[in-house]
């Protein structure tokens, strides 16, 4: 699976409610060895009620011109982290576990 599989996918409830988009993936490096590293895999994802300016990065720490940085950081306060284990239908949508 690619990140890209992931990001601006719709998520959902197990009862069909609309949590927002994934905005970002979390992985973790502890999967099969490739080389001298080992393989990442996906943890959890970053889910915001939308998805405005978060593909670009303007969300995170000191990333763009400061007055989008702030606008982007208020439409995002309600950011959520999933576990990938929460995670129980690839969709689309990505359907979370009851």
């Amino acid at each position: 699976m690619r990140v890209s599989d992931v990001l601006g996918q719709d998520v959902v409830d197990a009862s069909g409610n609309r949590l927002g988009v994934v905005t970002d993936v979390r992985c973790v490096q502890d999967g099969p060895l490739r080389g001298m590293n080992a393989s990442l895999r996906i943890d959890g994802l970053l889910v915001s009620r939308r998805h405005t300016g978060a593909l670009l990065g303007y969300d995170r720490r000191d990333q763009g011109p400061w007055l989008l940085r702030v606008i982007v950081r208020l439409m995002h306060r309600g950011l959520r982290e999933v576990s990938w284990d929460e995670v129980d239908e690839l969709g689309p949508p990505l359907r979370l576990k009851p």
